[in-house]
């Protein structure tokens, strides 16, 4: 009797697994080598807009060591100058130290553009705006964004600012804004401006807070604003924009942060979602906001800035300075899928020769009657079976 027994294949030699190692790493290096470039629609304009607030940013940088305030300190980390202290005698609330850093960003112009676009807006059409201190850099991104596209901004400011925005008392937010038109760098600065802070008159801040803000706002040029509660100041900040657009119709608002006349108070913060509301029926809030989305105009909400960051992939919370042109909100980056399904094919025949070169290594022994086979080594001869094995 003859028994006949399949030894297991020895498997693939040491080499031909470290070349096929090698391989996959290989192919998968390649693949992440050239991935596919996604130009997004209007990049050129997105990147005109962020270089345009770069130029800005880098002027309100250099400006600063003539004002006696530091170019870098621990709560400025990436040196952008656009981060300013806490607790001073123009700041009126609390505000969050990472929001800050993730809007000094110049690429939130090209976030603008793409928002002020999507609202059909085109070459001279009017847009509103209203910002206070507490976010220059969005600031200047709006500014930029609309000068870019050559649209017509109309702005009312609020002088004073929440924590580490445009808090310092000798660079506030209107002492910027004449900066960047003085050089050229904004096309125009705010028609009007208020002292700002609860109920838009600087409720609670001291003598001296208020005097800086009054001089900023008498050095700015712009109309001071004068109402005492916050209905007249909505009247008001409305008969401002429709006086400046004069005969033009405005297209669109822009507002910065979450100052209570333009969002409206507690409630209005909770309504409005961040980026672009559009007119669904009555407001429900009474604000800036509100009116104008009553009489069909949309609206920009700049507000929850990491939420917006999300939405256009930029970075949260950054160590180091951003560059205009750079993030997915230029260009997508995404995996060239031919180039992957190529490295799987070429992977796939690699692993078939290697299987195919390791099976004919398998043996097939013929082992005379009562001896039972054992697997063998590779390359190595047929051990016989311990005795007693039958």
């Amino acid at each position: 009797m003859v028994k006949r027994l399949y030894w297991r294949p020895a498997g693939p030699s040491a080499l031909a697994l470290c070349l096929l190692g090698a391989l996959a790493l290989g192919l998968v290096r390649t693949v992440e080598h050239f991935p596919l470039r996604i130009e997004q629609g209007a990049s050129a304009t997105k990147r005109a807009a962020a270089e345009r607030a770069e130029r800005a940013f880098a002027a309100i940088r250099e400006e600063r060591p003539r004002r006696g305030l530091p170019l870098v300190d621990r709560n400025d980390r990436a040196g952008t100058g656009l981060i300013g202290p806490s607790s001073t005698s123009i700041t009126t609330s609390a505000g969050s130290l990472p929001a800050k850093r993730t809007a000094a960003n110049p690429n939130f112009a090209a976030a603008l553009v793409d928002m002020l676009l999507d609202l059909g807006l085109k070459r001279g059409d009017v847009v509103a705006i209203g910002y206070s201190g507490s976010f220059p850099a969005l600031n200047i991104a709006t500014l930029a964004a609309a000068d870019t596209l050559g649209l017509v901004p109309l702005s009312i400011a609020s002088a004073a600012s929440s924590d580490f925005g445009a808090s310092a008392p000798q660079f506030s937010w209107l002492d910027m804004e004449v900066l960047l038109v003085s050089r050229g760098l904004v096309s125009r600065g705010s028609v009007a401006a208020s002292i700002g802070g609860i109920e838009d008159r600087g409720i609670g801040l001291g003598a001296e807070g208020l005097a800086v803000l009054e001089g900023a706002i008498q050095r700015s040029g712009a109309a001071r604003l004068t109402s005492d509660d916050f209905e007249a100041s909505l009247s008001e900040r409305m008969e401002h924009y429709e006086r400046a657009a004069g005969d033009r119709a405005i297209r669109a608002y822009v507002n910065v942060g979450g100052g209570a006349v333009s969002v409206g108070r507690s409630r209005g913060k909770m309504v409005y979602q961040p980026g672009i509301n559009r007119p669904a029926g009555k407001a429900p809030v009474d604000s800036i906001i509100g009116r104008f989305l009553d009489r069909g105009v949309p609206v920009i909400h700049l507000s929850h800035v990491e939420d917006l960051a999300r939405a256009y992939e930029l970075p949260l919370d950054p160590a180091a300075p951003q560059r205009a042109g750079e993030g997915e909100i230029f260009v997508h980056v995404r995996p060239n899928v031919w180039l992957s399904l190529g490295a799987i094919a070429v992977l796939g025949v690699a692993l078939t020769v290697v299987g195919r070169r390791a099976r004919a290594r398998a043996h097939l022994a013929t082992l005379p009657d009562g001896v039972v086979g054992v697997e063998a080594a590779p390359g190595g001869p047929v051990a016989p079976p311990p005795p007693g094995l039958d």
